[in-house]
């Protein structure tokens, strides 16, 4: 039973499976099974109805000798109209010739086997229509002579299962190579990786350039940076472990990393500082695809992420020339500072004692208005200082042993004194935490926090702060909840970046420079930490802090009532 869609190419194919036939002939007779008598005939009946595939036994003559019930269920003859009659009846016309000499051939030397092996098979119902089939044949001696047993089945649904899956692949593998065209054309270095291992399925001509080598399709991330001695590092020059790779975060975490700041180093000591953008995505997306040249598919079950890698070395040299601008203004800036808030407080001090003149209210109110302005001002000085310290990695940390439980309280105190419209709360389930961080950077960066929570709030409301202890008390989480206005959806990438403020507070007139929550990322980084936000528009923002807890570290868990007496629970 053999078809293909021309009926020439069809008659090529049974001679070619005609000649291999006679060529792999044994040079024995194989084993054939043996019924003699009634009751082993009986049993062959029943056996044939047991069967799940359709069985059709044929004499030497090609004629039917008995078919089961599913072959009438599936060529829609019924048993009397099968019995007696040519083999030919089940086959499609342009056929029955070819399958005349195939089974002669089959009668010298009959064994078990596929019946045309590498051909589409089919079958013709009693109404014509045709299906395709697998089929395979057993020698069988009933009474001396030689019949066969086929065992047919219908593979319709499997084989429209293949072209289903062959149609989805060769559109997948369209799409991919369109897609190769287009990310060819760009200027920044693109490319996707798979499964834990970061396995490229593919990149385009950039990613050549910035690596400075070829990443061969299939090969893991970590095979070709040390096949080709690259290495990565942070801003600091510190080099990464392979955790802290964005790609590799994306993969393992199931999170889109953004901006990710590293710095590749070749072979030949040459540096590239690049920004990273590793999105994850649906593993389905790249679900079937080769990968490896061809070598394997791409499992549904397999991470996936696409990874963004734009060279930043020009805007590193601008920013170092900006940098140099800010220093040389933050330092000029310092002296008249020091001297209008010294002058300033000089003439409030004399006027409220018997050493001087007495001010009018004004006077006093536009002196105030001055050591104002200036403190403002000095802060802004020393932000823009730390600023260029950070860039150039000047910023030196002061570690000592602290303990965060009461660092966090007294921030939380002097915070609370600026605004009678804010409750500002902390709960811990710790009484005591000590860790080895600098005491003046860790007030600074909840200082920041803080100040965005009030000043982001500004119809009041309850800011809560929590401190627990995580990662198995290897890390100190802390939080800052505020109900405020909230971080637009689409600027929340940007939001650590230097300068950069949500527009939403631009739009209601709050001030500020866009620097705090820059400096805060950096000084919690230079800490070994992370912090990252979670926020909705018009319905407030949460920020975490999560700070390793370096050499001493020691947590002692209280209980609730503990909690009460020692007034861990705080509102101010």
């Amino acid at each position: 039973m053999h078809e293909d869609d021309h009926k020439q190419e069809q008659e090529a194919d049974d001679e070619r499976e005609g000649r291999a036939l006679a060529r792999s002939l044994p040079a024995k007779p194989a084993h054939q099974a043996s019924l003699q008598g009634e009751g082993s005939w009986a049993n062959l009946l029943n056996w044939l109805e047991v069967s799940p595939d359709a069985l059709v036994l044929v004499d030497a003559a090609g004629r039917i000798a008995r078919v089961n019930s599913q072959t009438e269920a599936l060529f829609g003859y019924t048993r009397s109209e099968l019995e007696g009659e040519a083999l030919d009846a089940l086959l499609p016309e342009r056929f029955r010739a070819a399958h005349v000499l195939h089974r002669e051939q089959y009668a010298t030397s009959p064994r078990t086997r596929p019946m045309g092996a590498g051909l589409a098979l089919y079958g013709r119902r009693k109404d014509g229509t045709e299906f395709p089939v697998d089929i395979s044949l057993s020698p069988l001696l009933f009474d001396g002579a030689l019949h066969v047993l086929g065992a047919i089945r219908d593979i319709a649904v499997r084989r429209q299962l293949e072209e289903h899956e062959r149609a989805a692949r060769e559109a997948a593998e369209a799409r991919l190579a369109l897609l190769q065209l287009v990310l060819d054309e760009l200027p920044t270095c693109v490319y996707f990786v798979t499964g834990s291992e970061a396995r490229l399925v593919l990149a385009n001509r950039a990613a050549v350039t910035l690596w400075g080598s070829d990443w061969p399709a299939g090969q893991p991330m970590l095979d070709f940076l040390g096949a080709h001695h690259i290495r990565l590092f942070d801003t600091n020059g510190q080099a990464l472990p392979p955790a802290a790779f964005a790609t590799l975060r994306a993969l393992h975490e199931g999170q889109t990393v953004f901006q990710h700041q590293e710095i590749i180093r070749h072979a030949d000591g040459t540096s590239l500082p690049v920004l990273v953008n590793a999105v994850a995505l649906a593993p389905r997306l790249l679900a079937g695809l080769e990968a490896g040249g061809g070598n394997r598919q791409i499992s549904s079950a397999e991470p996936a992420a696409l990874v963004v890698l734009q060279d930043v070395t020009s805007l590193k040299e601008a920013e170092q020339l900006k940098d140099q601008f800010i220093w040389l203004v933050a330092h000029e800036l310092r002296n008249p500072l020091a001297a209008l808030k010294g002058f300033a407080t000089m003439l409030l001090r004399h006027s409220r004692g018997d050493k001087g003149t007495a001010l009018a209210s004004w006077q006093q109110e536009a002196l105030a208005d001055i050591d104002l302005a200036a403190n403002r001002l000095n802060r802004l000085t020393e932000d823009l200082l730390d600023v260029v310290r950070l860039q150039a990695g000047r910023l030196v940390l002061h570690r000592e042993s602290i303990d965060l439980v009461h660092t966090i309280q007294r921030v939380i105190a002097q915070m609370g004194q600026s605004s009678d419209r804010h409750q500002l709360t902390f709960s811990s389930t710790l009484s005591h935490l000590q860790a080895q961080m600098d005491r003046g950077r860790i007030e600074q960066v909840l200082v920041n926090l803080l100040t965005n929570a009030i000043k982001y709030s500004p119809d009041g409301g309850e800011i809560e702060v929590t401190l627990q202890v995580v990662s198995e008390r290897e890390a100190a989480l802390i939080s800052i909840r505020d109900q405020g206005i909230g971080i637009p959806q689409a600027e929340q990438a940007q939001l650590f970046g230097r300068f950069v403020r949500a527009s939403n507070s631009q739009a209601q007139g709050i001030g500020g420079t866009g620097l705090g929550l820059y400096l805060c990322r950096e000084l919690v980084s230079q800490h070994g930490g992370d912090i990252w936000f979670e926020s909705t528009e018009g319905a407030g923002s949460t920020f975490f802090l999560r700070l390793p807890l370096l050499q001493s570290t020691s947590a002692r868990s209280v209980s609730p009532r503990a909690l009460s007496s020692e007034g861990d629970q705080s509102t101010l």
